[in-house]
């Protein structure tokens, strides 16, 4: 826990606090990349899987594999300025582009993305 007195220049006093805030913005942004990575590994395992039940129980759905797989960080200050500075306000776990790709995957159509 960070204390109430903390400031970034307790540890660091020759960096600039700019350059501290683009060097967390740039772990944060890698981070959303390793959960992006993450959550398609986790959709394709549960692809595959759903293939492999015997008929009588594959009643898993498109929706079925990406469910609970959601990654609610909006409502963090932190996470809302990294998406404001890094992609205008929008998320990019939201991003069409991502949605689609976790729909295909779902879909059993890897797109080697991730």
């Amino acid at each position: 826990m960070i204390r109430d007195d903390y400031t970034a220049w307790d540890e660091c006093p020759d960096v600039d606090n700019c350059e501290l805030i683009q060097s967390f913005l740039e772990l944060v942004d890698s981070m959303v990349k390793d959960i992006q990575h993450l959550k398609a590994e986790t959709v394709k395992a549960r692809y595959e899987l759903s293939q492999k039940l015997d008929p009588e129980h594959q009643w898993t759905t498109g929706a079925d594999i990406l469910s609970d797989l959601d990654t609610p960080h909006y409502d963090n200050l932190a996470y809302q300025e990294y998406m404001r500075i890094y992609y205008d306000g929008g998320d990019p776990m939201s991003f069409k582009e991502h949605v689609d790709s976790m729909i295909r995957i779902a879909q059993g159509q890897d797109d080697d993305r991730y």
